[in-house]
């Protein structure tokens, strides 16, 4: 009879210990699957660190820039620029900002340091982990092989001859012959409109060798954007800055530029003097 009520104490026990024991909660995941690379760095969508790291995120779409606060941090970053603005210092990230499409893509490993996550690359699988405050975001570069081989990609020595060229639109009065000059570098379409008067960029404008990358649109066409610092607005606060929008197409194995269009935007003081 002990033996019996022993055993019965003991169940009860083991019973009440399994519903009153601490329940651990399972780490979140949230797979992430376009990701991008450029120039070996890795990009991420806005929305994914304004949706799983936290901060309060706002962009400001006309002028394309973007403002990040968190308790301790301001955070302003602007398309096409490698500097930041985390509250009073500047940082140059390892790669700008893009806007490729309508989604607008920031450096993961300068989010990973500003919200304090940890970061790990596995190049094998081409993915990266982020972990913050019981969060994990695994985030899948996308494979663009099936749209455009590297083997059919415009070359850093072509793209980077490509925006010498179109530099020296700036000083048309100095080429004889325009269209002959210019051929094999842009489309007719392009020459065409530049001899029809397009709007060209001012002389002093001379855009620096391109560091964002270019994006394929199919295997013959692609975009780049191109930004230069005119200077600071009176106050001082913010940046004048003129964008050149370009499209790119393969015609017979040969880049050539088929269009260019231009933009003015204000984004904050970033760093950039001129």
């Amino acid at each position: 009879m002990k033996l019996k009520k022993l055993t019965i104490s003991l169940l009860a026990i083991v019973m009440i210990a399994s519903f009153t024991a601490p329940a651990f909660a399972e780490e979140a995941t949230v797979e992430v699957e376009d990701g991008v690379l450029s120039n070996n760095r890795v990009l991420i969508p806005l929305r994914v660190v304004s949706s799983n790291l936290g901060g309060e995120i706002k962009w400001y779409q006309e002028d394309r820039y973007i403002q990040i606060n968190t308790k301790e941090k301001e955070i302003l970053l602007a398309v096409n620029f490698k500097n930041a603005r985390v509250n009073d210092t500047i940082i140059t990230m390892d790669s700008p900002v893009l806007l490729i499409g309508d989604v607008t893509y920031v450096p993961l490993k300068f989010v990973s340091q500003i919200f304090g996550a940890k970061l790990n690359w596995d190049g094998e699988n081409k993915q990266a982990t982020i972990r913050s405050n019981g969060q994990t975001v695994v985030v899948h570069v996308q494979n663009d092989e099936s749209r455009i081989a590297d083997s059919l990609k415009i070359s850093q020595a072509r793209l980077m001859l490509l925006s010498e060229k179109l530099n020296e639109t700036s000083k048309l009065s100095e080429i004889k012959h325009i269209q002959t000059y210019f051929k094999p570098y842009f489309t007719e379409k392009l020459i065409g409109s530049i001899l029809g008067g397009q709007e060209l960029q001012n002389e002093w404008i001379q855009y620096d060798v391109p560091e964002n990358t270019v994006y394929y649109t199919s295997s013959t066409t692609g975009t780049l954007s191109q930004s230069f610092v005119l200077g600071n607005t009176l106050t001082g606060e913010s940046h004048y800055v003129y964008d050149r929008n370009i499209e790119l197409v393969n015609r017979e194995g040969v880049w050539k530029v088929n269009q260019m269009k231009f933009a003015y935007r204000t984004i904050p003081n970033l760093g950039y003097d001129r």
